[in-house]
């Protein structure tokens, strides 16, 4: 078994975009509806439960699909709260034979501590926490705490994220002191896109809050995100070919931004295409991953040394015209 391909990157390469440069075929999982938090910006009501089919396979079942595929995959994990799926760990330790994992979670589910006692590190691409710091109360935060060091000493790559929803941009600063200062090492500030108040973010930002934003990230790309410049429309894109988004049925399309089908994992119906196509859009949803799948000269730019610096002057730029 493997480690996961970024083990040698420096750490703020291993929390940033790099951390998903190395897999081919990467696969957003919707994996349930579930939650056991109720945080009032989720793009799902409050109270949601799972629809009746989530959890009819077996995970040998789903893990068989997976691999009957042919193509090795990462797989980006999320829900709902995703360890709240029935048999969720012995789901990962079967896909984590042959596959890469990420999964996000808020930490403070009733199984999370059995995740890291169960699953081993090989394989696990990241642990992506997240914060949500205005719905903790003082046991849960604590608790939240806790399981981020219990992964951490077991030998994860674990992230926290931060949701930058326009509520709590005014306790923003206080919230990262905090959590650097209870030894978080990675915190990594995520652009709300939604409505709130009748505006629509992350284009309702204005430039003070977007410098705020800027002051914390670990990757200047996110900061496309802050600046709602997400327009890719006409270049090359790998969505459909090797990045796709998969909901709770199995059901495959090919981004959060087009739902246009490909088939379904569980019953063997998916197919993917051969080839990058162009982008027909305006605007891409996909965040992270719809800059990463962009074809390009070269496919996705390297922040190194050699580029970060002019890289930030054109972002910079951005922030004049804003």
């Amino acid at each position: 078994m493997r480690q996961s391909q970024f083990t040698d990157m420096d750490p703020n390469e291993r929390h940033g975009y790099n951390r998903l440069r190395p897999y081919r075929n990467q696969m957003v999982w919707h994996i349930n509806d579930l939650c056991n938090m109720a945080c009032s910006y989720c793009f799902f009501p409050t109270g949601a439960k799972d629809p009746p089919h989530v959890g009819q396979l077996t995970p040998q079942q789903i893990s068989d699909a997976i691999d009957a595929t042919g193509m090795q995959w990462a797989l980006f994990i999320g829900g709902g709260e995703p360890t709240l799926y029935p048999d969720f760990i012995e789901l990962v330790n079967l896909i984590k034979q042959k596959h890469f994992i990420q999964i996000s979670t808020n930490l403070v589910s009733r199984t999370t501590r059995d995740l890291a006692e169960q699953v081993t590190p090989e394989n696990i691409i990241n642990i992506n926490a997240s914060s949500h710091m205005m719905m903790h109360t003082p046991k849960s935060l604590g608790r939240f705490l806790e399981n981020y060091h219990l992964f951490k000493d077991k030998g994860f790559n674990i992230t926290v994220s931060y949701v930058a929803h326009p509520s709590m941009l005014g306790r923003m600063r206080a919230d990262f002191e905090f959590l650097r200062s209870n030894g978080v090492e990675a915190v990594i500030p995520l652009s709300y896109q939604g409505m709130y108040e009748d505006r629509r973010y992350p284009a309702s930002y204005t430039a003070d809050e977007a410098r705020l934003i800027r002051e914390f990230v670990h990757e200047p790309l996110e900061l496309l995100v802050t600046l709602d410049r997400m327009n890719f429309k006409g270049r090359m894109c790998k969505a459909g070919m090797s990045y796709f988004m998969m909901d709770t049925k199995g059901d495959v399309c090919r981004c959060a931004t087009i739902p246009e089908a490909m088939g379904n994992m569980y019953d063997g119906t998916f197919r993917p295409r051969h080839e990058s196509v162009p982008c027909p859009m305006d605007k891409c949803m996909d965040a992270c991953f719809g800059i990463v799948s962009q074809v390009a000269e070269p496919e996705v730019p390297e922040i190194g040394a050699a580029t970060k610096v002019a890289l930030w002057d054109r972002i910079k730029g951005m922030f004049a015209s804003k």
